[in-house]
């Protein structure tokens, strides 16, 4: 009975936790338009307040292992929520200063959030891991595309964009409140030697596979990244409107809502996932290629790739899954995955902004897109071999 009622508690701060671990980046890209005005902001400063929280899911990825060993499991979380929700917070009273300090911070929160969720999930829901990575991945791209649709109608309703941002931080404390009583829970966390840990780290660095899955990942995320934040920005170039623009990005996440939740099923079905991770990158593809294009064609392109996005991540969450051989391996691979990878996604996040800076146009920065997906497409197919890294 007690293990039931920690579980009720755990699944209701996941469904939070979700519903928090985008918003406070995804609802940025709107913005960007009234936050240049209102805060006298140069394109490069924007660029770094989009792109520097992605930097901080890399490095934060890389420090979730140290955390879970100085913390537990579910003591790291609480500390995770407690400091995103605070700087969710401290953000809105500062200028540029504040804004980007605190980037820094829910950066670093949401790249620990990130790695810990999947252990989470094993933790508290072993039998039913597909079914809530599921719910949680469809959660994620609600949230991500609620947060875009809504950002500029809400930042017009309650006085500006500090009014449009604090609207998240009602699921951050609600996740907190919802995670309390499971973080004072024991878990089963399996303990390793310290030669042991060194040697599946090691196994995991030397892998072909392991560099084809942070490759993957890193693109994927690169492309999600680069149109959530530059998205809006660039259809206002185009000519739409402010509230237009957020809105056609919100449709654009929201069309792999289902999706998301569907594939994270299905794949776990296949061993080879070759030919899943050439087929949806070829959707992104075609889609990123259709933005750049064919205007006309706006909400079709929008769709596709909204598509691709949607199937990309949980098939990359799959492939670090599923190609270790243990779960110290799992650990490594995840957080080796998500912390280069991410730094990549940084990278062509800012990238794409500079670019459109420096040449005056948002053509060079969809082909920059493109290319980066062409080559995602490429490390998909060696990422998704019916192979693992071998055991230690």
């Amino acid at each position: 009975m007690k293990t039931v009622k920690y579980s009720f508690f755990a699944f209701l701060a996941l469904v939070f936790i979700s519903l928090v671990l985008r918003p406070p980046v995804a609802a940025i890209g709107p913005l960007v338009d009234e936050l240049t005005k209102s805060e006298s902001l140069s394109l490069f400063q924007v660029g770094l307040l989009t792109s520097l929280p992605i930097v901080c899911f890399g490095l934060g990825a890389f420090a979730s292992p140290a955390l879970v060993k100085r913390f537990t499991l579910n003591r790291a979380m609480l500390l995770v929520l407690l400091a995103l929700t605070a700087a969710m917070a401290i953000r809105l009273i500062g200028g540029f200063t504040a804004l980007i300090i605190c980037t820094v911070f829910i950066g670093l929160a949401i790249a620990i959030g990130n790695v810990l969720i999947p252990t989470v999930v094993r933790e508290q829901f072993p039998n039913r891991i597909e079914l809530i990575t599921g719910v949680y991945v469809t959660l994620l791209a609600i949230s991500a595309s609620l947060s875009a649709a809504i950002a500029v109608p809400t930042s017009n309703l309650l006085g500006g964009w500090r009014g449009a941002l604090a609207l998240w931080i009602v699921p951050a404390v609600l996740a907190i409140i919802f995670w309390l009583p499971v973080s004072r829970t024991k878990t089963h966390d399996v303990v390793t030697s310290a030669e042991t840990h060194a040697e599946e780290r090691a196994a995991v660095v030397r892998s072909p596979l392991t560099w084809a899955i942070v490759a993957f990942f890193g693109l994927q995320s690169a492309g999600f990244y680069a149109i959530l934040n530059w998205m809006p920005s660039l259809l206002i170039a185009r000519g739409l409107s402010a509230v237009d623009a957020g809105s056609i990005l919100g449709l654009t996440t929201a069309v792999g809502i289902p999706t998301g939740f569907l594939v994270s099923l299905v794949f776990r079905k296949f061993k080879n996932l070759s030919f899943m991770a050439v087929f949806v990158s070829t959707l992104t593809l075609t889609g990123l290629t259709l933005i750049w294009l064919t205007p006309g064609l706006l909400i079709i392109a929008c769709v596709i790739t909204g598509l691709g996005f949607a199937a990309t991540f949980p098939l990359s969450l799959t492939l670090i899954g599923s190609r270790a051989s243990t779960a110290t391996q799992t650990t490594q691979l995840s957080a080796l995955s998500q912390g280069y990878g991410y730094l990549i996604a940084a990278f062509g996040t800012f990238a794409f902004g500079y670019l459109a800076d420096v040449t005056g146009s948002w053509n060079f920065s969809l082909i920059l897109l493109i290319v980066m997906t062409f080559i995602q497409l490429f490390a998909g197919a060696l990422a998704g071999r019916d192979k693992r890294i071998p055991a230690v």
